[in-house]
């Protein structure tokens, strides 16, 4: 994975902010903010992972002007769609379903549950200078944490400028 003070890999990837598919590129974006938060997760329907994109996306920082908040899944952008439409996220829900991203990040897993190169489950914090600020990954993406991973992003996110509490996470598993 990668560590805190590398620098962090630039992507375009597709993605759906409602249900019209566009296409995202980090280096476009990262220059007019003071942070981003790159999340990333196997599956938007996966337990444990839908539970992070529901905080996530109705956390105060999906709709802070200073923070890009890039959730980043396996899937394709239509079922990225259908999972942005029932939980009612307010950001962009990317797509790197071929995991070229995410092995870029180093969260690439090799096997899991019948799947081979999806992303892992991640949360990087990315300054504006292109320097990992924040990195998490858990051993096995179905961890549910006892305290909420967003945690380590919101002192992070903090001491780039951006003050906004870290969002809850109702595990439901």
């Amino acid at each position: 994975m990668l560590s805190e003070g590398r620098t962090a890999p630039d992507f375009s990837l597709p993605g759906v902010d409602g249900r019209d598919p566009s296409y995202y590129d980090l280096h476009r974006r990262i220059g007019d903010v003071d942070a981003a938060l790159l999340l990333f997760v196997p599956s938007g329907h996966a337990p444990v992972c839908r539970d992070d994109l529901r905080a996530l996306g109705g956390s105060a920082w999906a709709d802070d002007e200073d923070v890009l908040v890039w959730p980043i899944t396996g899937d394709t952008v239509f079922a990225n769609a259908s999972v942005a439409e029932t939980e009612g996220l307010r950001t962009p829900l990317l797509s790197d379903y071929h995991a070229s991203i995410a092995d870029a990040y180093g969260v690439t897993l090799g096997d899991w549950h019948a799947h081979r190169g999806v992303p892992g489950r991640a949360l990087f914090v990315v300054g504006p200078e292109w320097t990992v600020r924040h990195a998490w990954s858990p051993a096995d993406p179905f961890d549910a944490p006892e305290r909420s991973p967003f945690e380590g992003a919101a002192a992070a996110l903090s001491e780039l400028g951006v003050d906004a509490p870290a969002p809850e996470v109702e595990y439901r598993v």
